[in-house]
């Protein structure tokens, strides 16, 4: 613990960028240290496009390792200087006033609790970190009374005790908290809705139609085993293919995907977190906040038989990253070189070559393409050699 400790104390003094990798969690921290004690430590953290977003409390006994010095260091650097240097870090930081003698805990439980923010409290049940976002109601004396709040279903609040010891680290301050603070009124079991879905791969292309003329938001869930799904607008479709406009958790512009209808399992039209997005890219749009400025999400598409093709063209045109996904469910980033139109052959010029002796480049046939995300902020960085 010592050892951890006179790092954690280095890169302090240093004002070094650190990653903080934790006990029995893949959940890796990137940031600088805010404050450190012989317990526990506070750093402001950066997410994965070098933007600062929040701050983490975590307890010296839940840090596995701490990393100062890497490739992956040296990347997050460049971006962070890119970021800066076009005044891409808007969020305002957490007033967490800390003197010397205050215990850092005390001092983010208290602060939490008596200004009503919200955080994400994450603890340690049966060797595996578990996650809660919400309200610390009440504080005692070996613990305190959490309120989970859940933006997917507000039917769903519960109220349970938390002892202090069980406490593992503290998530506060970061956009989605913070956006997530302003809709409290709105998340409330009184206002649940059951989710509208459509799984009848019959009805998708009247309904992507339908939301492509109203703009309202809307759920695509793909039809594989992956973790993630797909929130946004359609802005563009076909009888066979649609271009959706993505946002992220935060309510701000994600790129664009391009899939086809056989890619998609279910859509979901209506629901709780639908209504919390809305919200958040209500306040995004008013604060200025829904796009960072190097990217387009004002990006026009037609709706002609093979927007696909358009796309991969454009693509090719301009240099510009996509990232597929094939028929196979093979996932890669790349730049589209070349296409042969009479064979239906695309060559993409790989980002990630492994040391196997994969190709640099890799050649795909075009019916074999579910899935195409372009015009996000990683690519955006790749493109510009800042990744």
């Amino acid at each position: 613990m010592k050892a951890l400790y006179d790092k954690l104390r280095t890169a302090q003094i240093d004002e070094q960028l650190i990653n903080a990798f934790q006990n029995d969690s893949d959940i890796v921290y990137t940031g600088v240290i805010q404050f450190l004690s012989d317990k526990d430590f506070i750093m402001l953290t950066y997410n994965d496009y070098g933007i600062q977003d929040g701050e983490v409390y975590l307890k010296l006994s839940s840090v596995k390792s701490v990393e100062t010095d890497s490739y992956d260091l040296a990347n997050m650097e460049d971006r962070i200087e890119f970021d800066e240097k076009h005044h891409l870090n808007s969020q305002p930081a957490f007033d967490l006033p800390i003197k010397m003698s205050d215990s850092l805990f005390d001092r983010v439980i208290q602060t939490l609790h008596d200004e009503s923010k919200v955080g994400l409290i994450i603890t340690e049940e049966a060797g595996k970190l578990k996650y809660n976002e919400g309200l610390i109601s009440e504080i005692h004396e070996d613990g305190m009374t959490f309120t989970n709040i859940n933006k997917f279903d507000f039917s769903k609040r519960p109220v349970f005790n938390i002892q202090f010891d069980d406490i593992r680290g503290i998530e506060f301050g970061g956009t989605e908290l913070q956006l997530l603070q302003n809709v409290l009124d709105m998340v409330k079991p009184e206002n649940h809705i059951v989710n509208t879905i459509i799984s009848d791969p019959t009805a998708f292309r009247d309904v992507v139609t339908k939301f492509r003329n109203s703009g309202d938001w809307l759920v695509i869930d793909t039809n594989d085993d992956r973790k993630y799904f797909y929130v946004g607008k359609i802005i563009s479709s076909n009888h066979n293919e649609l271009v959706m406009m993505v946002v992220d958790m935060n309510g701000r512009f994600g790129g664009y995907v391009w899939i086809r209808y056989d890619d998609i399992a279910r859509l979901i039209t209506d629901s709780d977190y639908l209504r919390v997005i809305d919200k958040f890219v209500a306040e995004n749009k008013s604060n200025k906040h829904f796009a960072l400025s190097v990217l387009n999400s004002d990006r026009a598409f037609d709706n002609a038989d093979n927007i696909l093709i358009n796309i991969i063209t454009q693509s090719i045109q301009y240099q510009k990253v996509i990232r597929f996904e094939t028929a196979d469910e093979e996932n890669f980033a790349g730049y589209p070189t070349a296409i042969n139109l009479d064979t239906g052959v695309l060559t993409v010029e790989l980002l990630d070559v492994d040391d196997d002796g994969e190709l640099p480049t890799q050649q795909i046939g075009i019916e074999n393409i579910r899935e195409m995300a372009f015009d996000y902020f990683k690519a955006f960085l790749t493109e510009n050699e800042i990744d």
